[in-house]
């Protein structure tokens, strides 16, 4: 993993953002420490409460996804939810997704490259939830300059996602041609595993080709994204923001975005400073915004990362071994072949 070049510019762009987030604070930190000694931090418990529910519709939409392949308990699909989440806030380029799949297809003998195409599905729909969010929000909140470029950007790359997916689950023919166009940037070894690892990532968009189930996973994914902004109006409870919701759903719409745009490990710096900008544009406090942020952030953090660690025990798995899965992924076709 340590020579890994991608690992390095992960690290690299969360430091960069990191150091830019706190840059901009240097001069607010005395306000920061005044805002961090009066907040009432008993309004974190509720907040965790709902953020745990989130945390849950979020296996039930895996649930649903992952119906086409095999079926599994929303509470068997809990625990790598939050593997997943662990990988993702430790580590950058968002690996929590291989973690995932190597381990349910470890355990439950289930396609991992077909379960990696379900998550595809489950980020296109978070990107596509938020955004939704950002749309109605515009008409009660401007949004101009970064704002409305974050928006923009990651506008562009899930629609086209979405487009892309669409398409590549409903026309077998299509999806044959866009892997021949792929294999021909390939040497002639890697074209035949590579051929069969696409097209068993194409089977897990299968749920794509049905217009009613991609409605209700946008649904559940509302709801996953609906608790996340309601954990951020609880801790703006314990800092006494006087601002209206739809302010704290703009703020996990446009720090999640940030993050999933740059993929900084645990949101370091990008979700830190998309955050507390939104809550400027709504006259809170520089500082105060910042004390807000920073409380916000870490509670996900230091709760997604113990309780990941203690189900990545309990699969009995290393992290090494989880995000080295990419190994595994390669190594399924060979057995596939073997069959």
């Amino acid at each position: 993993m340590l020579r890994n070049t991608r690992f390095w510019i992960g690290v690299g762009i969360t430091l960069l953002f990191l150091l830019l987030f706190i840059y901009q604070i240097r001069d607010d930190f005395g306000e920061m420490g005044r805002a961090l000694g009066e907040a009432n931090y008993i309004f974190l418990l509720p907040a965790l409460l709902i953020y745990g529910v989130g945390v849950f519709f979020r296996a039930v939409r895996w649930r649903y996804l992952l119906k086409p392949l095999k079926g599994f308990s929303s509470f068997r699909l809990f625990p790598l939810i939050l593997i997943g989440m662990l990988v993702n806030n430790v580590l950058p380029a968002r690996l929590g997704i291989v973690a995932r799949a190597y381990i349910l297809g470890e355990r439950e003998g289930i396609s991992k490259m077909a379960t990696g195409g379900t998550m595809v599905v489950e980020q296109v729909f978070d990107g596509l939830a938020l955004l939704l969010f950002a749309a109605i929000i515009s008409f009660f909140a401007p949004l101009t300059g970064w704002l409305q470029q974050v928006i923009n950007i990651t506008a562009g790359l899930f629609v086209g996602a979405v487009v892309i997916c669409f398409i590549l689950a409903s026309s077998p023919r299509v999806a044959r041609l866009a892997i021949a166009v792929v294999l021909r940037f390939l040497p002639q070894r890697w074209r035949g595993k590579t051929e069969k690892w696409l097209l068993l990532l194409i089977e897990g968009l299968g749920i794509m080709r049905s217009p009613i189930k991609l409605l209700i996973v946008l649904m559940i994914s509302i709801l996953v994204w609906v608790c996340e902004a309601g954990m951020f109006y609880m801790v703006g409870f314990a800092f006494d923001l006087e601002v209206p919701f739809y302010a704290f759903l703009l703020a996990t719409a446009v720090a999640n975005l940030a993050w999933a745009l740059l993929m900084t490990q645990g949101g370091l710096g990008s979700f830190d400073l998309a955050c507390q900008k939104t809550l400027e544009l709504f006259n809170v406090g520089a500082g105060v915004a910042a004390s807000y942020t920073v409380v916000l952030h870490a509670l996900i953090l230091l709760t997604t990362i113990p309780l990941g660690f203690v189900f990545l025990w309990m699969e009995n798995v290393s992290l090494a071994e989880a995000v080295g899965g990419k190994q595994k992924l390669a190594e399924e076709q060979d057995h596939e072949e073997d069959k």
